[in-house]
Order: structure tokens, then sequence, then C-alpha cells
């Protein structure tokens, strides 16, 4: 048999590695002691080893055995106690037995300490050569019958084991047939399975919708495609093998959290990102079966930005429309105005009503102010840019924004950062940071405090304007800005719509958090 032969083989071999000389390492840092040792020792059994320093005779330690060391007490570098230290510490040469011999460290201190660091005995020069002989011949006796004893026990594990696989080789030879079959026919099946396992496995990780599997037993991630990592801002290990947050993904028309077992398709969620973004998406699931653990696949197809793109396209509309309606009202009304202004100019000057006119011509120019403001939503109105600093605009603003606080018990402070000019049309930033202002203090009770700062990122000038407010439930956020769209019972619905076409016409970026604390708008411009 094959294994057999290898068995004999291995015998024969573990025969011939048996050593044919006891080797005996000699170490003294004076070369004549070693010439005299090896003078009392020399044999043909011996295998005597010579060195002049503990760390030679630890290099000498790491590539033989050794039966017996002889060991100096007085060496410079390591010493004899710290070289037998050291020799004890290594689990090959710790039960190696060492004979301590000195000529100097006769005290009965230094006896003692030769004991503790694991000598088996101490002896002092000059020594009586037969003496050591005898003693050297006893524990080279030791060491070969313990040899002997290990070669017994290995050679008799060999036939124990020789045995054992003669058994082992005649069952599965009886055997043999049968599980060629069995194989053969697994083989189909593991080939069946392989084929759809790749398909799968190329499907889940180019697709470019976000799939994840999940277990059904714990909850906790099996494997995530790259497009979920994409998305969600995680990396593959910090998802791998760890809980799903159900709590990140919630179904948009009730705000229910998602539920690991429950069949889903294609329902509108919003889920959370790493860095705690809000972004949209349609989730379906499907219980799918892997060695044989229960499992859950869920695909998510991100809508975020469709769903920006609807919403901005929606608002755009609105926009365009309100612009082109402005731009009629003002060309129908602002010609009679003109004629009427005129005519009461001329009234002035005769013998009518002053108090009457002037009244009129108030109202004239109040209604003219309204129509010019309306017209700011137009989207064809030219802007005047020039270089502004922003924190000067808003330092003209603060005494004006700071009396109506102070008229309904309300403070405002400004925290001002160093800002690169920006191209803005003086006028229309004014209006903006008034209005949203304005409205940031309506939004909260007296005692509340309204910040506005301003603060340099990257290439980029930055406008926070916060209050302390109740925030803004998710149903009016939606339609905020869309012109005539108004929570106020006196208000027009004008001012956020013209901050958002301002917005727009500056290149600007407006973003809303709010929450149950109050609300931020933050307006990023493009720094020069």
């Amino acid at each position: 048999m094959k294994n057999s032969t290898q068995l004999k083989r291995y015998t024969e071999k573990f025969n011939s590695t048996l050593p044919q000389k006891v080797n005996i390492l000699m170490v003294d840092d004076h070369p004549e002691n070693l010439l005299a040792l090896e003078a009392v020792l020399s044999s043909p059994d011996y295998h005597l080893v010579s060195a002049t320093s503990g760390q030679k005779a630890l290099k000498h330690l790491i590539n033989q055995e050794f039966a017996v060391i002889l060991l100096d007490v007085q060496m410079p570098g390591l010493n004899g106690f710290e070289t037998a230290k050291l020799i004890r510490a290594r689990e090959k040469t710790k039960h190696t037995p060492i004979i301590f011999l000195t000529a100097i460290s006769q005290e009965n201190q230094h006896v003692q300490l030769g004991y503790e660091v694991g000598g088996i005995d101490y002896i002092f020069k000059p020594f009586q050569p037969e003496t050591l002989k005898k003693k050297i011949e006893k524990f080279v006796e030791i060491y070969q019958k313990h040899k002997e004893k290990i070669y017994l026990n290995e050679r008799q594990h060999i036939i124990e084991l020789e045995k054992k696989v003669e058994e082992r080789t005649l069952e599965l030879l009886s055997t043999n047939e049968k599980l060629q079959q069995e194989i053969a026919e697994r083989k189909k099946i593991t080939d069946h399975l392989f084929v759809s396992q790749e398909r799968f496995r190329k499907i889940f990780e180019s697709s470019p919708n976000l799939m994840a599997i999940v277990s059904l037993e714990d909850g906790i991630y099996l494997d995530v495609n790259a497009s979920w990592l994409q998305f969600t801002g995680y990396q593959y290990n910090e998802l791998y093998n760890q809980k799903m947050n159900f709590e990140d993904f919630m179904e948009e028309a009730n705000g229910q959290v998602i539920h690991l077992g429950d069949p889903i398709r294609n329902i509108k969620i919003q889920y959370k990102t790493k860095n705690g973004e809000l972004r949209a998406g349609l989730l379906s699931s499907e219980l799918i079966d892997i060695d044989p653990e229960p499992c859950v696949l869920f695909v998510l197809t991100d809508i975020t930005e469709r769903d920006l793109l609807e919403k901005g396209l929606t608002r755009l509309d609105r926009l365009n429309l309100i612009g082109e309606m402005a731009a009629g009202i003002a060309h129908e009304i602002r010609n009679p105005m003109t004629t009427v202004y005129g005519f009461l100019q001329i009234a002035k000057t005769n013998e009518v009503s002053k108090d009457i006119i002037e009244l009129m011509l108030d109202e004239l120019n109040r209604a003219n102010s309204i129509i010019t403001e309306f017209l700011n939503l137009a989207k064809n109105k030219v802007s005047y840019k020039k270089k502004h600093q922003i924190n000067s605009i808003i330092e003209a603003l603060f005494p004006l924004i700071q009396a109506e606080a102070l008229r309904a018990n309300k403070q405002v402070v400004l925290d001002l950062q160093p800002c690169s000019e920006i191209f803005i049309d003086e006028k229309e930033i004014r209006q903006l940071i008034l209005n949203m202002a304005l409205n940031g203090l309506d939004a909260m009770t007296s005692g509340g405090k309204l910040t506005i700062t301003t603060f340099a990122k990257e290439q980029t000038v930055i406008l926070n304007i916060k209050d302390q407010g109740t925030g803004i439930s998710p149903e009016v956020l939606e339609k905020i800005g869309t012109p005539f769209f108004t929570t106020k019972d006196n208000g027009t619905g004008l001012g956020l719509a013209i901050c958002y076409s301002i917005a727009k016409r500056h290149q600007a970026e407006i973003e809303i958090k709010t929450g149950h604390s109050g609300t931020t708008f933050s307006i990023t411009f493009l720094a020069d």
C-alpha cells in the first residue's frame, strides 16, 4: 500500500536521525581551561563543543541539543548565572543539566545563587578529573536513556499508526466505487449552483441599484454592493457583520420603520447616509437562503436626484408663471398710475385739499413700491452686481433688525467671520437678508434669539440665519418658496419666493435645517 510504504520510509528516516555521538557544551572565557576540560572528557562517544562566552554558548544551543553543559561562573559580558537564566527561559533547553565550574565564586551565597538559577551541581577549581568524568558519564547515561525512551515511544506510535492506516485504506477501497458515483452526481449539482451563483454575484456587484444581503435571524449585514457603499458613504468593513439600523429606513408615507421580514415591493422611503443626509428611494425585498441561512435581499433604487429635479421644475414653473404675471400686471397698472400721478402733481399747486392729495400720493408711492417688489420675481429681471463685503451689508441692516427685535422683546446676535468679497446686487441681498431675518423674528416667541452668522468655506461664503422657533413641519417645508404660499394671517406669500428668486440670480444655494429647537436658513455664495 502507498500509505504503508510512506510509513516505512518515515521509520527508516527516524532511525537514521538518532544521534551517533552525545553533544557536551563547555563554556569558559579562558581557552586553556577549555583545553583542560577537553583532555579530561575526550571520548569517541562524545562530541565536545567549546564556547568562550555566554553569547556564543546560546548560539550553539539554538542549533544543537546537548546532554550536559559545563558553565564557568566568572565571564565578561554575560556571566555564568545570567547565561543559565537565559538557558532555563527557553522551552527547548529548560531541562538541560548545567554544572557550574568556578575558581573564584566559592562563597555560600554564590553556590546558592547557582542552584537558584538552575544549576544541578557546583564544582570548585581545581577539580578531580575522574570525579568530573564520572558525573558527566552519569548525565550522558540519563540523556541516552531519555532519548531511547522517546525513540521507543515514537516507534510504537509508528507501528500503531501503520496498522490503522492499513485498516482505513481497506475501508476506503471498499467504498471507493460508491463515492465516485456520488461525487460525479454532486459535481453536476455543484457546477449548476456555481454558474447560478456567479450570475447572481455579477448582477449583485455591478448593479446601479443599492443591494444588501441581511441575515433574517439577527439582522446583520452579510454583504453589500458597491452602489450601497457609494450612496450611503460607508466603508465595507463598517457594515460587514454589523447589525442593520432599521431606523435609518423609514416609509415616506407614514414615517414607520421598515421591518426585516415583511415583503416589500417598490415602496417609497427615506434613508439616512453615514453623514446624516436624508435621501429618497424605492425599496423592495426578497427572502432568500444562503448556505442555508435564511436571509433578506434588499434592493433600493435611489431617486433623490429625480425628486429634487421634479420639485425644482415645479418651483421653476411656478416662478416663471408668477414672473410673467408680474410683468403683465406692472405693464397694465403703471400706465394709468403715471397719468394719475402727473395729474395730482398739477392739482397740488391749486387750491385743492392738500391733505387729500398728499394721502393719494403716499398711497400711489406705496402701490408702486409693492409692484416693484412684485417684479423682483420676474425671471428676466437684471441684477446690478458689484464686489461687496456681505458683512458690511449685514452691519448696515443690523440697527433696523435689532429695533424690530426689541419691539417684540427678542434679541439679535451677529457672529461675522472674515469673508472674501463676492459679486452681488447690494439692494437685492439687503432685501433677502431683511426678509429672512424678519421671518425668523416672527417665528419666535418673546425672549427668543436670532443669530446671523457668516464664514468662509473653501471657495464659498456662507450666510446662516438661525431662529429659536418651533421648527417647520414637513408639509410646510415642502412648499416654502412657492409664490403666494404663506402661514401668516396677513402675509402675501411673496417674501421667501423673492428670496429664492434673488438667490437664483446670484447662483446661490439656499438650504434649510429645521427641528424642535429652531430653523436655520443657510445661503451659500460663490466667492470671487
